[in-house]
């Protein structure tokens, strides 16, 4: 299981469609900054995006990711005024249900609208990607399951059949992964942190190593010689390009397969320690508190739609490492 796979599998962000319109010129919707990821689909003609600054054209087939409490703005041309989304989702919905005349007249554009929630450890992890993450026909032409997936949303959404909702729901899941995907492979993409040590084959091993493995009794040493660097020269590595020292990485990760655990199964707190590498229940308690500021009881009753959610804090960056 590589890294993307098991941050993925681990915090599962799920996608939700806000709805679909055809939209005819001149017109223009804002989106608030918010938690959530918002991503657009232009399913036929083209718009542009404006946020900070920004101006991005987005041609039919394409699609955006919009991050880090990004306020943005979708209109058919740079400079429309923006009406806000509140305001036209009794509209979306009822257009949902009738869908609409294909193709598009000129000037128009068809867009499925729509966000993710993003457990607030993947947010951190991906925290150095543009804000933006602009998928065009060149990323899309260039994969052929990325536009076979595109190809298959788009007739989902006009001929839809029994069980569409699921479908529509698990191929925007999937456009989430092969967006992240795209957007990893860019040059920039080094700006994020574990990206960077993946890019290094040695330490790329030690984390994939501490992924596939969080409760084996790890170690410094041991880490090193998953990597072929001796134990000094492995620690500073990675103290420098992740912004901490390897055992902090492990037990932020620890906590991270242990909060998808409480919330998700119904695994005794004691066998959740013990999948995460604590025999102690008590020290895994204590860990668990320190690390996501909540405790293991809090975070099983989050999952049950109780209690406060439980965030991984975001690590100080230090160069020291214990063995």
């Amino acid at each position: 299981m590589d890294v993307l796979d098991s941050l993925l599998d681990v915090m599962r962000p799920r996608g939700v469609v806000l709805g679909r319109s055809l939209q005819r010129a001149p017109w223009g919707i804002s989106f608030p900054a918010s938690p959530l990821v918002y991503f657009d689909f232009v399913l036929a003609g083209e718009c542009w995006l404006r946020a900070r600054g920004e101006r991005i054209r987005i041609r039919a087939g394409e699609f955006v990711l919009v991050l880090d409490h990004t306020p943005h703005e979708l209109g058919s041309a740079p400079d429309t005024r923006a009406v806000p989304i509140a305001r036209i989702i009794p509209r979306l919905r009822r257009q949902w249900h009738r869908p609409p005349r294909l193709p598009a007249p000129a000037g128009s554009a068809l867009v499925l609208y729509g966000t993710y929630h993003f457990e607030a450890t993947l947010l951190s992890a991906l925290r150095g990607l543009p804000r933006i993450i602009h998928v065009s026909a060149a990323d899309i032409g260039g994969h052929a399951q990325l536009m076979a997936l595109t190809a298959a949303l788009a007739q989902e959404l006009d001929r839809p059949g029994a069980g569409s909702q699921a479908v529509i729901d698990r191929l925007i899941d999937l456009m989430l992964v092969y967006a992240l995907r795209t957007c990893l492979k860019r040059p920039d993409a080094a700006s994020v942190a574990w990206v960077a040590a993946l890019r290094d084959p040695a330490l790329g091993r030690a984390i994939e190593a501490i992924h596939t493995a969080p409760a084996r009794d790890w170690t410094v040493a041991r880490l090193a010689r998953e990597t072929g660097r001796s134990r000094s020269a492995f620690a500073a590595a990675f103290a420098a390009t992740l912004g901490q020292s390897p055992l902090a990485y492990l037990t932020r990760w620890r906590m991270t397969v242990a909060a998808s655990l409480l919330r998700e199964t119904r695994l005794p707190i004691a066998a959740v320690a013990q999948r995460v590498g604590y025999r102690n229940p008590y020290a895994f308690a204590t860990a668990f508190r320190r690390v996501t500021g909540a405790s293991p009881g809090a975070e099983r009753r989050r999952g049950r739609g109780g209690g406060a959610a439980a965030r991984i804090k975001r690590p100080r960056r230090s160069g020291a490492a214990r063995s």
